[in-house]
This record gives structure tokens, C-alpha cells and sequence, in this order.
């Protein structure tokens, strides 16, 4: 952990994930009160609870001693991943008694939520600091090194890599980092003519990350100061920063179904804790930067289709939309209790795998 103390770990943190779990509650809080659903419960955190306060409406607000993740619990629901109680669909003010789409809508608020934050940290940062922006040109080509082997020039403008859009240079090092010893086809513009060029990035251990990363042998252009954005602009940016940043947590994803992630790719909550350490030391905008990141990362972690996630439940509903009436009740139990095991399994197994990471 270098030089961070045990108080910088659980500070950065808790500064990093309770405003992430307070927005992704906060949609699902916000659409089911628009659906006339009762939230009893807003918790962040779980277990036992530290402080809590209920409100005129009935809703317990709570932070609660386990600080990884929060839930909403409303009406009808038998426990916080919202599995559906007997007879919820015939209470009033229940989940389970509100119309399949407006179940959809709850469901889907706290990824969009996140998403929403996302972009309005980025687009915050892009109209107060600035954005600092390296066009996608190469700027130089270090000799014997795999960029210069596969006929890459100093000027080339690189559109696009495997398919994948390329808008700035650093869209480029993120792919060829990920990528060492696998050929990449390099779409790029030279002199006003479009070519496609194979190229693949050398294999190379970076002691810094604990990976080995490609590495292809190019330098930027050179960097330019931040530029300010007007806010319409920002927004637009930062959506689609977001978007693209979805792609490649997606890709990353893809590659540890396959098995072709690294060891020094996963991480679990000990690995959060200290990067937020780490980076609220450098400052508050690199810090806000990535709180962006670890939302955009939540909302999109949450639409997978597990059961206790919201992509989880948005699955039940579209089964429900095909067949015309949903899933036995019973079998949604079952459902959402395996699922919850197997993300329990999965936290442990990555708590445990982060101590034996940082224990020599």
C-alpha cells in the first residue's frame, strides 16, 4: 500500500462510495414514489445499523455498518434484494402490485442514476479545470519497437483500432495496454488516404500495475493545455466519455468470461479502498474523476442479468412481458437467493484475494 495509512484507505473509501450507492438508491427511491410505491427502508450500507432518521413519509433513511453496496426496501418486499413477498402484487403501494412497466422504470432508475452522476462529474471537471485533449496523431515513432515494424509514421491519425472508434490518443493506449503479444488492425488516415495497417503490441510487464500490458512504441503529439468547456459541450463530452468508457469495462468484461484478464486485473473492495486512498492524495479533481469512473462501473456492473441485480429483475419483468404473467414466486426466491450467494461468494473471494495480493 506504499505510504497510506489505514485511515486514508477507509477515508477515501467512504468518500468514494457512499455518494456512488447514495445516487443508485436514490433513483430507484425517486421513480417508485413517481409510481406511488411506499419505500420503507433507504439504507446504505448493510447490517447492523450506525444512525437513521424516519421520515414524514414513513421511509427509514439509515447508513448501516457494512458499507459495500445500499438497498431501498419497499413495500411487499421480503428483504433488501427485493424478493417479492406472497400476495405483494395485491398490497397497495407495493412493488409488486405497481404495473409491469413502471416496475421496469424503478428498476432500471439506479443504473441510469449512476450513469447520470457519471457524466455530471466529468462534465463538471471539463467546465471548471478543463479537459485535456490528445488528438488520436501519432507524434513519434521510437525505432524497433512494434509501431515502427508495423509501418506506423509520425503524423498518422489513427481512426479506428479492431473496429473499435478511436477519439484521442489515450482511447488508443487503452486498447493496446490491454492487448500485449494480439494483433490489431489500425485503421488510420496518412497524407488524405485511409489505410489499414496489422499491428501487434509487444508483451511487457509493468511493475507499476502488476500486468504485463502491450507496448507499441509511440509518443503524443505534443500535450496541450486543458480547455474549458461551456457546459452544453461538457455534457455532450462527458456523455460520450461515458459511453465509450462502457465499451471497454464491457470488453473487460468479455475477456474475464474468456479468461484472458490478468491477475493484477481484479480487484475487489480492499483494491477500491486503495486506489481511493491513493488518488484522493493526489487531489480532489483527479478524485472526483474517478468517483465518475467507479459509478459509470456500478451502473453498468448492475444491468447484468444476475439475480438480486437490477439486471436481475429487469430480466424477470421481460420473461413476464413475453409470457403474460411472471415467474412463480417460488422460483424468483430461489432465484434471488442463489443469486445473492453467488455475489456474496464473489466479494469474499475477491477480499480475500486483495489481502493475499498486498500480504508478502
Amino acid at each position: 500500500m506504499g505510504d497510506l495509512g489505514f485511515f486514508d484507505l477507509i477515508i477515501g473509501f467512504l468518500l468514494l462510495i457512499t455518494p456512488v450507492v447514495f445516487f443508485h438508491e436514490l433513483g430507484h427511491y425517486w421513480v417508485a414514489r413517481k409510481a406511488g410505491v411506499i419505500v420503507e427502508v433507504f439504507s446504505i450500507g448493510f447490517g447492523p445499523e450506525l444512525y437513521g432518521r424516519t421520515a414524514k413519509n414513513g421511509t427509514r433513511w439509515r447508513i448501516a455498518a457494512i458499507p459495500f453496496g445500499g438497498f431501498v426496501k419497499m413495500r411487499g418486499d421480503e428483504d433488501a434484494a427485493s424478493t417479492p413477498g406472497q400476495d405483494s402484487a395485491h398490497v397497495e403501494g407495493s412493488f409488486g402490485g405497481a404495473g409491469l412497466y413502471w416496475r421496469m422504470a424503478i428498476v432500471l432508475a439506479g443504473p441510469v442514476a449512476n450513469f447520470i452522476l457519471g457524466i455530471l462529474l466529468f462534465a463538471m471537471v471539463y467546465i471548471t479545470v478543463g479537459k485535456q485533449i490528445l488528438p488520436a496523431e501519432i507524434g513519434e515513432v521510437i525505432p524497433n519497437m512494434p509501431a515502427a515494424e508495423a509501418g506506423l509514421q509520425s503524423g498518422d491519425l489513427i481512426l479506428e483500432i479492431d473496429g473499435i472508434k478511436i477519439r484521442e490518443f489515450n482511447d488508443m493506449r487503452g486498447l493496446i495496454i490491454e492487448s500485449p503479444g494480439k494483433q490489431l488492425d489500425f485503421r488510420l488516415r496518412r497524407d488524405g488516404q485511409e489505410l489499414t495497417l496489422p499491428v501487434t503490441p509487444k508483451a511487457q510487464f509493468s511493475d507499476q500495475l502488476d500486468i504485463t500490458v502491450g507496448v507499441l512504441g509511440v509518443r503524443s503529439v505534443p500535450v496541450n493545455a486543458r480547455v474549458r468547456m461551456a457546459p452544453s459541450t461538457a455534457v455532450v463530452t462527458a456523455t460520450s466519455d461515458a459511453f465509450h468508457m462502457s465499451i471497454m469495462i464491457l470488453r473487460g468484461l468479455g475477456r474475464a468470461v474468456t479468461g484472458n484478464i490478468q491477475k493484477g486485473e481484479v480487484g475487489g473492495p480492499v483494491r477500491i479502498a486503495e486506489i481511493s486512498g491513493t488518488v484522493l492524495n493526489q487531489g480532489i479533481v483527479p478524485f472526483i474523476l474517478l468517483t465518475a469512473v467507479i459509478s459509470i462501473n456500478l451502473g453498468l456492473i448492475n444491468l447484468l442479468p444476475i439475480p438480486a441485480l437490477d439486471g436481475g429483475h429487469m430480466a424477470f419483468f421481460l420473461i413476464e412481458a413475453v409470457l403474460g404473467k411472471p415467474l412463480p414466486l417460488h422460483w424468483q426466491a430461489i432465484l434471488m437467493r442463489g443469486g445473492i450467494a453467488i455475489l456474496m461468494t464473489l466479494t469474499l473471494f475477491l477480499v480475500l484475494f486483495d489481502l493475499a495480493r498486498l500480504i508478502p
